[in-house]
């Protein structure tokens, strides 16, 4: 059978990291963007591509020969300072990367992609209680703002792309979450923790699976 290959766009985070290792697990072999290489684990199977997510020429580089992409990308420092990540999310770096992606992605014959994003994203298909609804849809943008309207764009793109895409809606990606079980709905929130080995898992298992298809998904593992 032959290897098949991946594209990975946000590999230097901590769950980017953790794809590394569950893909490469699985018999994956790996083609990873990078702004700084050195911050990749070097391995026979991954090959480091160094460019930025929001550059055309990168991202067409990266995705050559790929059966599928994976995308962990998100605003810089999001796991250390809030404010940090809110000026990095001035870019609109997700939404501005992923146009970039789809057209590459549609031209090479690429179906598959596999993305992260955060639970207050919004979908028609969502059941959530009231008091969720205001929590995830009116306090969240208010607290994130540009990061959350990032990602909103960054839907309606997917939703209007040729592309078989999944969408995993993350609260915080912490070490400390359970790894015992992993809880996964299309219409509700599912808590607001998820371990990156769990979610890491989950994004690889994409690849090969169609239940999650052209669906947004609640995940956490609390």
């Amino acid at each position: 059978m032959t290897q098949k290959t991946l594209a990975l766009i946000g590999a230097t985070g901590r769950t980017g990291n953790e794809v590394i290792h569950a893909a490469l697990a699985q018999g994956y072999q790996l083609r990873v963007l990078a702004r700084d290489p050195s911050k990749v684990k070097v391995h026979q199977d991954v090959q480091i591509i160094k460019g930025d997510a929001l550059d055309q020429a990168s991202l067409a580089e990266l995705i050559q020969g790929a059966d599928a992409v994976v995308s962990c990308l998100g605003p810089s420092g999001i796991n250390q300072s809030l404010k940090q990540a809110k000026q990095s999310a001035k870019s609109w770096l997700c939404s501005n990367s992923t146009k970039l992606l789809i057209p590459l992605m549609e031209d090479a014959g690429i179906q598959r992609l596999i993305l992260t994003t955060g639970a207050s994203l919004k979908t028609p298909k969502d059941k959530n209680s009231l008091f969720m609804r205001f929590m995830l849809n009116k306090l969240a943008p208010l607290i994130l703002g540009e990061m959350c309207h990032d990602r909103q764009a960054e839907y309606e793109l997917l939703t209007q792309s040729q592309l078989d895409w999944t969408y995993a809606r993350c609260g915080g990606i912490h070490f400390d979450a359970k790894q015992d079980q992993l809880k996964v709905s299309t219409t509700r929130f599912q808590g607001g923790k998820i371990h990156p080995k769990k979610l890491a898992h989950f994004l690889i298992d994409q690849v090969t699976q169609d239940k999650y298809k052209s669906e947004a998904v609640f995940i956490a593992s609390c």
